[in-house]
């Protein structure tokens, strides 16, 4: 199972972290886990490209952490909140279609 944690801060986005394997299929053939992959790198490289910002992640096999900054001007605040939404939507959408391969909390 993939265990995906967001922590919040003034119910912004303040840090990410995924850990584990989904286990649907073999390493390099599963879906699900290359489906979450695909959204949490994306929210974190839409971070760095689109909104310019100095986030760095850990990343390795079946880990993934990251911390957003914590002094960002209102408007820029609303745009991370917006592309981590965004992200979450997406994991959602994934656990309602595979159910029991991801499990999000949030803090």
């Amino acid at each position: 199972m993939i265990r995906i944690r967001v922590t919040r801060r003034n119910g912004h986005i303040a840090q990410l972290s995924a850990d584990g394997h989904a286990g649907c299929a073999p390493k390099g053939e599963d879906i699900i886990c290359a489906a979450v992959s695909a959204l949490v790198q994306t929210f974190f490289f839409s971070l760095q490209r689109l909104l310019q910002l100095d986030v760095e992640a850990d990343i390795s096999d079946g880990h993934f952490s990251m911390s957003v900054p914590a002094d960002l001007t209102p408007a820029l605040q609303e745009q991370v909140t917006l592309l981590g939404e965004s992200m979450l939507v997406g994991l959602d959408e994934i656990n309602r279609s595979y159910p029991g391969f991801v499990q999000v909390s949030e803090e």
